[in-house]
This record gives structure tokens, sequence and C-alpha cells, in this order.
């Protein structure tokens, strides 16, 4: 059962030094310049605002992983057992995910809890930060295509190279 700490400033260190810091944050704000800490309050409040349902999403997306692919079958393709293939599948897998973080991260996280070793998740979320496909069009917009097309021809060989070390290290 979560307690009302937990809710507060989050279950684990990670979220508690992100909450903690942004109230840290916060208070010099507030202390020193009011009328900026609101305005980053605001801006922060329609971020969430726009933000939300993708979150929720994802988050949902998330937990039906473990419905919508069998666990059996995750651990047969991507789990400590699949071997260098299964761990470099999944690094092009994660390299093809589309969104950012908030949608990505708890996608990779079901995959983990539903049996995938811990190389393949950390081939994931490699390949999701090397080739992140879903970064192309907006690359596209800053760069010309020889540029962008040149980034993937690196990256996806990289991503193969790095999830092999990590399958040999893990």
């Amino acid at each position: 059962m979560t307690s009302l700490l937990d809710l507060v400033v989050g279950s684990g260190p990670g979220q508690r030094v992100v909450v903690l810091g942004a109230i840290a944050l916060y208070g010099y704000l507030f202390a020193t310049r009011p009328g900026d800490a609101t305005a980053a309050v605001r801006n922060g409040l329609v971020l969430f605002g726009r933000l939300f349902t993708l979150i929720i999403a994802a988050l949902l997306l998330a937990s039906a992983v473990e419905t919508l692919v069998p666990a059996a079958a995750i651990r047969g393709v991507l789990g400590e057992a699949a071997g260098p293939g299964g761990t470099v599948l999944s690094g092009l897998l994660g390299g093809t995910l589309p969104g950012g973080p908030y949608a990505v991260y708890p996608l990779i996280s079901g995959v983990g809890a539903a049996g995938a070793g811990v190389g393949a998740v950390l081939a994931m979320l490699i390949g999701y930060g090397a080739i992140g496909v879903g970064r192309v069009p907006y690359g596209l917009v800053f760069f010309d295509t020889k540029t962008v097309a040149l980034r993937l021809a690196i990256a996806v060989p990289a991503t193969v190279v790095v999830s092999v070390g990590v399958f040999l290290l893990v």
C-alpha cells in the first residue's frame, strides 16, 4: 500500500530527487522572484494539460503489454534465454518506438515487467536513444536528407554493436 509520503514525494529515489529538487527550486524562485515562479508554474501546468492524455494513454498502453503479448512470448523472444539475438532485436525495436520518454519509458518498463531480460531492456533504451526513428521527421526540418540518413546509417549498426556488448556484460 502506498503511504502518504510516497504519494507526495514519489516511491523511488529517482522520483524523490526530481520532486524534492522541484520543491527546492520553486521555494527559491518564490522567495527571490515570485513573478517568474508564478509564470513558470503556469507554463508547467499548461504543458501538463497538453500532455495529460498522452501520459495517461502511454501508462495504460504499457500496462496492457502484458495482456496483449503473452509474457511467455516476451520471455522467449526478449528474455535472458533469447541470447544475443534477442538483445539485438530489443535494441532495434527500441529504435522504432515513436514518442518521447513519457510515452516510451513506460512501454519499455512494461516489456521488462512482462519478462524481457535486463539486457533487452537496456538495449531497447539504447536503441530508442541512438536510432530514434520517431525523430527522423523532426530531423528533416533542421538537417538535409543526407545528414539524417547518415545519422541512421551510423545509429543502426552502433545499436547492434552496443546491444551485443550489453548482452556480454549482463
